[in-house]
């Protein structure tokens, strides 16, 4: 029944990360084609990085609600937008036209954050991938969250993630 569950758990593992590739791929395919990001597609694909921050552990769990939270912000930014799609940069163009760019729930300060979990993952699954790799998966985190977290977050909430992270899974 161990081995059943961890083939369960690895299977469903692997069909989030399908999923998520598909998301940005269909990203990706915005900017080739218009040369615009659709805001709702990129919600779409970035929602999906709240599983990874699960996978994680408990010491996450802050990003993983903080992501559900942007994430319905977005939506109901999409849901207001005019008639058609509104794309990622009509969004931050119309806050800093507006004079609310810096103001705490904007699209554009909530793309910001966002986004800093997309470059989270981004270099934790590249440092996971990386040839010679033989660190624990806390090793790994360690290094994504230096790089794309840290530097944004409160000294005692860096202090508290920095103690945390230790409790990754290996």
């Amino acid at each position: 029944t161990k081995a059943r569950t961890r083939s369960t758990m690895a299977e469903g593992q692997e069909t989030w990360l399908k999923r998520l590739v598909l998301a940005f791929k269909r990203c990706q395919k915005d900017l080739e084609g218009s040369g615009a990001l659709d805001l709702e597609d990129y919600v779409d694909a970035a929602c999906l990085i709240q599983d990874a921050f699960g996978y994680l552990g408990s010491v996450f769990e802050f990003a993983k609600s903080d992501l559900v939270t942007k994430e319905a912000q977005l939506r109901k930014s999409c849901e207001n937008a005019k008639p058609g799609r509104l794309t990622v940069r009509e969004a931050v163009t119309t806050d800093f036209n507006e004079g609310r760019a810096k103001a705490g729930s904007s699209n554009s300060r909530t793309l910001h954050r966002v986004t800093n979990s997309v470059k989270f993952l981004h270099v934790l699954l590249e440092d996971l991938v990386r040839e010679g790799n033989n660190d624990h998966l806390r090793v790994s985190a360690q290094k994504a969250y230096k790089a794309s977290l840290e530097y944004y977050l409160a000294w005692a909430v860096k202090k508290a993630v920095g103690v945390g992270l230790y409790l990754v899974p290996s």
